[in-house]
């Protein structure tokens, strides 16, 4: 009885120090995992003239959980707060949800975190210096093991990007026009991949878990 008890609280105390690891999280992972990755290839932001803008929605496939932690990060811009942290936001996205994330200078009139339209929890910014920045996009995943499924019901579920529509433009203010993003690596750019000792062999007509950027 001893020994069932210990174990119970050693793997209380396992799911615990996970959690807290997760909900932690200040930066993105330094990984190079297709597996946990996106990329789009180019964003900007110039004063008085462009910023970047990004939707991650969550259209509830049947092979995706409830909820999805990413990381959304930009490279090779100067930020207001330059380090790790200060160029990646951080959120969980639910089932249903969209989320915008802007990546626009720090004193943009309109864009900004006294303005209550851009403050909600579905709204993420990253604000950079108030000089032309040019740089990319990368996306990764919260979970360290998103080609691991969980089963819900008869059904394995996964929380990686390939169960994420990304989206987003480059929009220039002064003519009202912009261009398109690619991400690489979401569920309109993976391929069939992932544990598939946790389900049955993929046949014609199925998904599976995503293999992000390959």
């Amino acid at each position: 009885m001893k020994n069932i008890k210990r174990l119970i609280l050693f793997a209380l105390f396992g799911m615990l120090s996970f959690a807290q690891t997760a909900s932690g999280q200040t930066q993105a992972d330094d990984t190079r995992e297709s597996t946990r990755l996106a990329v789009s290839p180019y964003a900007q932001a110039v004063p008085n003239d462009s910023y970047t803008f990004m939707g991650i929605s969550h259209p509830s496939l049947n092979s995706a959980l409830t909820q999805i932690g990413v990381v959304v990060e930009v490279i090779g811009m100067t930020t207001t707060v330059n380090n790790a942290a200060g160029r990646a936001q951080i959120f969980t996205v639910d089932a249903g949800e969209t989320h915008r994330i802007f990546v626009v200078n720090q004193s943009h009139s309109t864009i900004n975190g006294s303005n209550s339209s851009f403050t909600d929890t579905r709204t993420h910014l990253i604000p950079t210096a108030d000089s032309a920045q040019f740089g990319s996009v990368r996306v990764t995943t919260v979970s360290q093991a998103p080609t691991t499924g969980t089963l819900v019901g008869s059904t394995y579920k996964y929380e990686n990007l390939a169960q994420l529509n990304i989206w987003g433009v480059v929009y220039v203010e002064s003519g009202g026009t912009g261009f398109a993003m690619e991400f690489v690596g979401d569920m309109q750019d993976s391929t069939v991949g992932g544990d598939l000792t946790n389900g049955a062999s993929v046949v014609s007509g199925t998904t599976a878990a995503g293999r992000g950027i390959n």
